[in-house]
C-alpha cells in the first residue's frame, strides 16, 4: 500500500508539474501579445499629434512668410516715399536756383538800363542847354555868354527868393560850371572864403551881368558866365 501511496504521489506532482507549464505557456504569449498591443497603441498616438503638429508648422511658417512679405512691401513703399520726397524736393530747389538766377539777370539788366539812360541823360544836358539859351545874346567874351534870361523864366526860378544848393561844380573848358533851372553857368573866379557848396545861393542879373550871392555873406558875389 506504501509504495502505491508513493506512485500516486508521484503522478500528481508529474501532473501538476505539466499543468503548470501549460499554465505559463498560454499567459506568457497573451501578456507579451498586450504588451506589443500597448506599445503598438502608443505608437499609433505619437503619430498622430506628429500628423496634428505638422499642418501647425505649416501654418506657423506660411503666417511668417506672410508677415515677412507684407514688411518688404511696406518697407518698398516707405523707400519709394523718400525718393519721390527727395525727387521732389531737388526740383524745387532747382526752380528756386533758375528763379534766382533769373531775378539776378533782370536786376543786371536794370541796372544797366539805368545807367544808359544816365549816360545818354548826362550827354544830352549840354544840348538841352544849349536849347535853352536866351535867343538875344548880346555879346561872347572868352567862352562865356552874356545875355538875357527870358523875364518869365527869371521871374519863375532866379532872384534872392530862389536859392538853391549848388553842390560842387564841374570843371569843363577851364570853367567851373554848375547847372540850374536848365541853364549852365560858369565861373573862373576863386571860390570865396567862408563859402560851402551845400550853403544857400542864388543867382540874380545885376547891371547887364549873373552874378552868384549867398545870404549868410552878404556883400560877396561870383560873376557868372550863361553858358
Amino acid at each position: 500500500m506504501s509504495r502505491v501511496g508513493g506512485n500516486t504521489m508521484k503522478l500528481v506532482r508529474v501532473i501538476s508539474t505539466a499543468v503548470l507549464f501549460l499554465l505559463l505557456g498560454t499567459t506568457i504569449p497573451a501578456y507579451a501579445q498586450k504588451g506589443q498591443e500597448e506599445k503598438g497603441g502608443g505608437g499609433g498616438k505619437a503619430q498622430q499629434a506628429q500628423h496634428q503638429q505638422q499642418p501647425q508648422h505649416a501654418q506657423k511658417a506660411q503666417h511668417t512668410q506672410q508677415a515677412q512679405r507684407t514688411q518688404h512691401a511696406q518697407q518698398a513703399q516707405r523707400s519709394q516715399r523718400t525718393q519721390q520726397a527727395q525727387r521732389s524736393q531737388r526740383t524745387q530747389q532747382a526752380q528756386r536756383s533758375q528763379r534766382t538766377q533769373q531775378a539776378q539777370r533782370s536786376q543786371r539788366t536794370q541796372q544797366a538800363q539805368r545807367s544808359q539812360r544816365t549816360q545818354q541823360a548826362q550827354r544830352q544836358q549840354p544840348q538841352r542847354a544849349q536849347q535853352a539859351r536866351p535867343q538875344a545874346v548880346a555879346s561872347n567874351r572868352g567862352g562865356g555868354y552874356y545875355g538875357r534870361i527870358p523875364d518869365d523864366r527869371y521871374r519863375a526860378n532866379f532872384g534872392r527868393g530862389h536859392s538853391f544848393r549848388m553842390m560842387r561844380p564841374q570843371m569843363i573848358g577851364g570853367y567851373n560850371r554848375f547847372q540850374y533851372s536848365g541853364y549852365w553857368f560858369g565861373f573862373n573866379e576863386p571860390w570865396p572864403s567862408g563859402w560851402y557848396y551845400t550853403d544857400d545861393v542864388y543867382v540874380e542879373y545885376v547891371g547887364g551881368a549873373y552874378y552868384l550871392y549867398n545870404p549868410r555873406h552878404p556883400g560877396i558875389h561870383i560873376t557868372l558866365n550863361l553858358f
